[in-house]
C-alpha cells in the first residue's frame, strides 16, 4: 500500500501566522488589511487585555512563500501597533 504524501513532504505548508496587539481597534484594522491581501483571519481576545489575530492562507502554500507571508504580516502589524509573533505549522 502506498501512503499519500503529507503537505510537508510535497513542499507545501499549512498553518497560521500569529500577530499580537495591545488594543482591539489595532487588531481589527490589521485583520481588515490582512483579509484584503488574501488571508483568512480570526480575532481573539488574549490575556491581560491583549488581542491576537490568527491569519491563514486558504490553501496550502509553497514553503518558500512562508517568509513572504510573514513579512507582509509584520508590515501590517507595524502599521497598526502590533507585533508579529510566529508561524504555527499544522
Amino acid at each position: 500500500m502506498v501512503q499519500a504524501e503529507t503537505s510537508y513532504e510535497s513542499g507545501l505548508r499549512r498553518g497560521s501566522f500569529e500577530v499580537h496587539f495591545p488594543a482591539e481597534d489595532g487588531a481589527k484594522a490589521a485583520a481588515r488589511d490582512a483579509r484584503a491581501v488574501g488571508f483568512v483571519v480570526a480575532i481573539r481576545e488574549g490575556d491581560f487585555g491583549n488581542w491576537l489575530i490568527v491569519s491563514r492562507r486558504r490553501n496550502a502554500f509553497p514553503a518558500d512563500d512562508g517568509d513572504r507571508y510573514a513579512s507582509r504580516l509584520r508590515a501590517i502589524a507595524a502599521l497598526h501597533g502590533g507585533t508579529y509573533d510566529r508561524f504555527v505549522p499544522e
